[in-house]
């Protein structure tokens, strides 16, 4: 089985809640956001379904043809649960996966935002202090670029203290 992308992980958390087609799944507030083409999602569920992630059926509608519903299957469920609760590594990834992660953990109150959070801290604070340990040029544009990624890891560590912030406030998350 390939490596299953961000976007599968995406299907997968928005299927938890229950059976979706592919409309409806396209037009959730995640899908909205990271802009996947429809030809896209409907490509990635025909993949999906045949690695056994997860399952279709037909329903009948009145008046209209079949629709195509979409569900998790417990594999593709043992691996949305494995994903969410992994912490970003990089941290261009923290504004798309990490954030979609949390919206997930949020919108179905799964009791584990506050951890991965802490994680995310952790590993944010860790790769600054990599970066400010390593940084050894004398050039100028060098050091500049040095400061823009200390400088993002510094906000984005801001940005998760606030998510901190807000999933302490509401209860199961």
């Amino acid at each position: 089985m390939k490596k299953l992308s961000a976007q599968s992980h995406l299907i997968f958390g928005l299927l938890l809640e229950g059976a979706k087609h592919g409309y409806e799944i396209h037009q959730s507030e995640l899908f909205r956001i990271w802009g996947i083409p429809m030809s896209q999602l409907y490509s990635l569920l025909k993949r999906l379904e045949r690695e056994g992630m997860v399952s279709a059926s037909m329903k009948f509608q009145e008046n209209r043809p079949y629709k195509k519903v979409y569900s998790l299957t417990e594999e593709g469920r043992k691996a949305f649960m494995e994903w969410v609760q992994q912490p970003s590594e990089k941290i261009r990834e923290v504004r798309t996966e990490f954030l979609a992660k949390l919206y997930i953990i949020y919108r179905l109150r799964l009791g584990i935002g506050r951890r991965l959070i802490e994680i995310q801290i952790k590993v944010c604070r860790d790769r600054k202090e990599f970066l400010s340990r390593n940084h050894h040029g004398n050039d100028p544009f060098e050091s500049l670029v040095q400061r823009y990624r200390l400088n993002m890891i510094d906000a984005t560590i801001r940005w998760l203290q606030d998510c901190r912030r807000l999933f302490e406030e509401v209860k199961n998350v």
